[in-house]
């Protein structure tokens, strides 16, 4: 069955058997998880992770692909959650569906280029529900959320993810692999959720609004960068004084740690 992809939800299907394989193993070979899948589109990962997985959660905002799933999946631990993903409450699903405590929640989407950052934004949210996401995106942008300081494509989306989870490009996926070929190659990541560092901060929200803020202009140093979040460059003097970082870094020389210790100090 042809099935026409439509560019108002940015879809592109894969169908390589092998490839599918190789992104499902990155889950993990425990059983017993719950797998929430964002945007199935025609079941092609979606009928794997249900032959490998103790329970899969599809949400898809395209009421069309649900006779498609249905007949490609036929499964009593497949279920599918008719949505636009923005309008989930992550937090009350997982509660939801989740079969005991001590089940381990993942998450995996061939997400839509248009709402890429929003769908992170929102697993990092709930992060301490999950154990790790594995995701499909632009390469550009697989590579920024990969990236560490002093790298070219550093900035405020790196230090978040890093703060949240342990980061992993996993490998490029190339346009051709898609129907229809988009126009730039792909690429998988993975997090693995861990509280190295969340512990220590206890607005979440606040400390990521403050790295938009510290990267809001790449090429001024971290004093000027910092006298904006602050409002007072007199504060931001002193802060990176108590810290010891050098005033005339820039951002993307600095480390997740350093910006804690940052934060911390505002507070």
């Amino acid at each position: 069955m042809k099935v026409e992809a439509k560019k108002k939800f940015g879809q592109n299907f894969i169908s390589d058997q092998n490839l599918i394989k190789k992104i499902v193993s990155i889950l993990g070979d425990d059983e017993d998880q719950l797998i929430i899948e964002i945007g199935p589109g025609t079941g092609a990962l979606t009928k794997l992770l249900a032959q490998k997985y103790n329970k899969v959660v599809a949400i898809e905002i395209d009421t069309d692909m649900e006779p498609i799933l249905k007949k490609e999946v036929q499964s009593d631990n497949f279920e599918l959650f008719l949505s636009d993903v923005l309008l989930v409450d992550f937090e009350k699903l997982i509660s939801e569906k989740k079969q005991h405590d001590n089940q381990k929640v993942s998450v995996i989407s061939n997400m839509p280029y248009y709402i890429t950052s929003e769908i992170l934004f929102r697993t990092l949210n709930v992060s301490n529900m999950l154990t790790k996401a594995v995701f499909m995106m632009q390469k550009e942008v697989a590579i920024r959320v990969c990236s560490y300081k002093g790298e070219n494509n550093y900035n405020n989306l790196s230090v978040a993810c890093e703060f949240f989870a342990d980061k992993k490009y996993e490998f490029t996926v190339p346009k051709h692999m898609f129907f229809p070929v988009p126009k730039v190659d792909s690429a998988i990541i993975s997090l693995t959720f861990n509280n190295k560092y969340t512990d220590q901060i206890e607005d979440k929200d606040k400390f990521l609004t403050f790295l938009r803020k510290i990267f809001n202009n790449r090429r001024k140093t971290i004093l000027n960068n910092l006298s904006n979040v602050t409002n007072d460059k007199t504060k931001a003097n002193e802060i990176l004084d108590t810290v010891r970082i050098d005033k005339n870094l820039r951002p993307e020389v600095i480390g997740l740690e350093d910006f804690i210790k940052m934060y911390i100090q505002i507070k």
